[in-house]
């Protein structure tokens, strides 16, 4: 082999040599540079030093905010996708003396959106004129842990809303409701302990909702399924209630205004379906209520006349298996000319039925279940 040739063969090999070791750096950089984005994209958690609102806007979709025990006095407002909120009952967020009436709100930045993913875990929420916490055009939220004392309207809302649980949670204080799921779908109410409110629990022109395993006790209603007129949805159905405790819901209703629709609810009950259909009341004890444990009644017609969208009457429920005594034994005058009793049915509705139940007083004769 001539010189020419070695030295050629040399050039092409110190050629690939050369390109071998750029291609290399480039890979190396490369995956440091991926490697370095990867480090960046995982969820962070911020703690809170400032404010709980500072945190939330410096927070990515997918971060935890961190609230340390203390009081902060602010109106806290969420935008994004799946933002967590955590901190014990020590973390207290007080509305005393805000402007604002709301402890913290989620809801797109245009309302021609939706949020996909929120939780709220812990914390206590006290003191606000309006309410708690306040989910809109929400999906996919878990909200748990948390006390909610003296909100005056709702403890916690969740309104056109989806995917939802609402889970061990402490609500109390409330004029309006303590849960209240309003134009929902899809949402799990368990395990909570709701007292001191007007409807402890509420679900109104919301479907497949369950209520389970939880306490309502020292409200006006316990748990409260209704279908109000005038609104974008027009049925409350498919609502599951089981295995809740409904004890001595006789706090006076302190809604007397005549032009609100709340000051028409008669306290003293346990369970109230207002035109509700497939609403299927299981293994519920109530005691102690002294106007009803469990209600099926229609709309008022003078209500139901406002919209000629919804039907008010309560078709195909079934009351099975319930434990109910020491109920109706004082019904409120809001009720006449029914008498109170364990289990109450104004007529109304189609395919009703009753089966299974302990009790001591009903009216009038009730369906069995088939």
């Amino acid at each position: 082999m001539n010189a020419s040739k070695l030295f050629s063969i040399a050039s092409i090999l110190q050629l690939k040599k050369s390109a071998f070791s750029r291609y290399s750096r480039m890979m190396i950089v490369s995956a440091l540079y991926l490697g370095s984005a990867a480090v960046d994209s995982k969820p962070a958690t911020i703690v809170v030093s400032t404010t709980i609102q500072a945190a939330v806007d410096a927070a990515h979709p997918g971060d935890s905010v961190h609230v340390p025990p203390g009081t902060y006095r602010e109106n806290v407002r969420v935008t994004k996708d799946n933002i967590r909120i955590e901190g014990s009952s020590a973390a207290i967020l007080d509305g005393t003396g805000l402007t604002g009436n709301t402890g913290i709100s989620v809801s797109p930045a245009s309302p021609a959106s939706r949020i996909n993913g929120f939780t709220l875990s812990g914390l206590t929420i006290q003191n606000y004129s309006g309410n708690g916490l306040v989910l809109l055009r929400a999906d996919n939220f878990h909200i748990n842990d948390g006390n909610y004392a003296n909100n005056d309207e709702y403890g916690i809302f969740p309104l056109l809303s989806s995917g939802g649980f609402i889970g061990s949670n402490r609500v109390s204080g409330s004029n309006e409701a303590g849960i209240y799921v309003g134009q929902s779908s899809d949402v799990v109410i368990e395990k909570n302990q709701v007292s001191d409110c007007t409807i402890g629990i509420e679900i109104e022109n919301s479907s497949f909702i369950r209520v389970s395993r939880n306490t309502a006790e020292g409200n006006t209603i316990g748990i409260a399924m209704q279908v109000l007129p005038s609104l974008a949805v027009t049925v409350t159905a498919y609502i599951d209630v089981t295995n809740n405790r409904l004890i001595s819901n006789n706090r006076i209703n302190p809604v007397t205004d005549p032009d609100e629709l709340l000051s028409l609810l008669p306290a003293g009950v346990g369970i109230l379906n207002v035109g509700g259909d497939v609403v299927t009341a299981t293994h519920n004890l109530a005691f102690k209520n002294h106007t009803a444990a469990i209600i099926v009644a229609q709309l008022p017609p003078v209500i139901a006349a406002l919209d000629s969208r919804i039907d008010p009457f309560p078709d195909h429920n079934q009351i099975r298996d319930n434990v109910l005594m020491e109920n109706g034994e004082a019904p409120d005058p809001k009720i006449a000319p029914f008498p109170g009793a364990d289990l109450l049915w104004d007529f109304s509705g189609t395919g009703n039925c009753w089966a299974g139940n302990i009790f001591k007083t009903s009216f009038p004769s009730l369906p069995g279940c088939p």
